[in-house]
Parts: structure tokens; C-alpha cells; sequence
């Protein structure tokens, strides 16, 4: 029985290895090799726990990646109905939890003679042919419709819009920043004018590219009402956006 539990021990490893390189901030690559690794090994444990030794190798390996992905969806919903926030720290929690307690259950189980030692039946690999045609079929179904999302996701018309803001955050005290957004997919040019109590107090006129932002700081001693009046050239008579220090705004903003 001792080679049996190689796997068991490397299971165990690996969540606490994951978990180390997390806490000290190791390389990505070390991570990533390390998650990916944790990620498969709930799905193995958990394989190991309801297969019977005489399950093809095929159906094993197919049954625990089901289960990888079935561990971290449950583990989410838990955790989201918890209230838990869904960070780096409780992923490794569900993921490393799920892995030592699967590590130790199937250590009991080999202890007591319910569970076979660790070795996969490579000699049932064997598939009758429908069975393999089926596997295959799906799985060039699943990557049609992965590639078809994808696609439609690339072509998807998205909404163009103009963000306009007044905001004191990240602000001197007396100060107020202004500022404009294009995300209209061109180069927009537009006017910029500042009322303070209803009088003109500034203007700019602003070119954008797509996707560009614009801003300045201006003086604002919070005793007197801001207003910004964004007009999209060559139109200065309807504001296209207009905010102010009340809160009020255009409808879309």
C-alpha cells in the first residue's frame, strides 16, 4: 500500500504550494502553472471517490473533468450566497478545501480496502466506435459553438456614447475636475462651456479621438452652482451632455 498514495500526496502538495505562492506574491507563471494544477485536482480526487476500479480509463478521465469544472461553479455560488467576496484568497480556500478533504477521505478509504490503490487501467481505453464517433462529435460541436460566440460576440454592435462628469474626487480642496470621454467609435469635436450661477465663466473647444479623455481642474469653492454644457460640433444650440454640482444630468449619462 505504499505506492498507493502517491497521488494523494501530490494532490496535497499542490494546494499547499498554490496556496504559498499566492501568500508570496510569486511570479505569475508560477502561479498560473500552480492554479491550473489545483483547478484538476478536485475533479481527480472527487473521480477517485465515486468510480469503481473497473471504470474505463476514458470515462475516468472524462468523469474528473467534469467534476473540475462542477467544483469551482458550486464553490461560486456558494460563496456569492454567502457573501463572501469572489477573490484570489477564496478561490484557493474552495479549491484547496475541496482537495484536502477529498485527499483525506480517499486515504481513509484506501486504509480501510474500499478504494483501489493509485494506478489508472490504461488497458480500457478501448471505446466501441459509436461511443468514440458520439465523443468526437461532440466535442467539434462544443468548438463550433465556442467559435460561433466568439464571433458573434466580435460583431456585436455596441452602444456609442459621450461621457461627460464633474467630480471632486482625486481634487485639491477648492477645486473640481472636468472632463469628457469619447467612446463613440470616431473623432468627435465638441465645445466645452462652464456656467457658474448661470454666467459663462469658461470654454473649450475639444477634439477626440475615439476612446481619448479630456479633463481639466478648475476653482470651485463648493458656495456656488457649476454647470457644464458639452455641445457636439457642429450643433451649439441643444447641449449633447450637461451635468452640474446639484447632481442633475442629461438622460444617458
Amino acid at each position: 500500500m505504499r505506492g498507493s498514495q502517491v497521488d494523494i500526496a501530490v494532490s496535497a502538495a499542490v494546494a499547499a504550494l498554490a496556496c504559498g505562492a499566492a501568500a508570496a506574491g510569486a511570479p505569475v507563471a508560477v502561479t498560473m502553472v500552480l492554479g491550473i494544477a489545483l483547478f484538476a485536482m478536485p475533479g481527480y480526487l472527487l473521480a477517485q471517490l465515486l468510480l469503481g476500479p473497473r471504470t474505463a480509463g476514458l470515462e475516468r478521465a472524462l468523469v474528473a473533468a467534469g467534476l473540475a469544472f462542477i467544483v469551482p461553479i458550486a464553490g461560486g455560488l456558494a460563496l456569492y450566497t454567502a457573501g463572501v467576496p469572489l477573490r484570489r484568497s477564496s478561490w484557493l480556500a474552495v479549491l484547496g478545501g475541496v482537495s484536502l478533504a477529498g485527499d483525506v477521505a480517499l486515504f481513509l478509504r484506501r486504509r480501510a480496502g474500499r478504494a483501489a490503490p493509485f494506478r489508472w487501467p490504461w488497458g480500457k481505453w478501448q471505446l466501441p466506435r459509436w461511443h468514440a464517433a458520439a465523443f468526437g462529435a461532440a466535442i467539434v460541436i462544443a468548438a463550433c459553438g465556442v467559435g460561433l460566440a466568439r464571433v458573434g460576440a466580435a460583431i456585436q454592435p455596441q452602444p456609442r456614447f459621450t461621457q461627460l462628469w464633474l467630480s471632486t474626487r482625486g481634487t485639491s480642496a477648492g477645486t473640481v475636475k472636468i472632463g469628457v470621454t469619447n467612446d463613440e467609435g470616431h473623432t468627435v469635436g465638441y465645445r466645452l462651456v462652464l456656467l457658474s450661477e448661470g454666467h459663462k465663466e469658461a470654454a473649450w473647444d475639444v477634439t477626440l479621438a475615439n476612446a481619448h479623455t479630456w479633463q481639466r481642474t478648475v476653482p470651485f469653492n463648493g458656495k456656488r452652482s457649476l454647470t457644464a454644457n458639452l455641445y457636439r460640433l457642429p450643433d451649439l444650440t441643444t447641449p449633447y451632455r450637461y451635468v452640474d454640482t446639484n447632481g442633475d444630468k442629461a438622460p444617458g449619462l
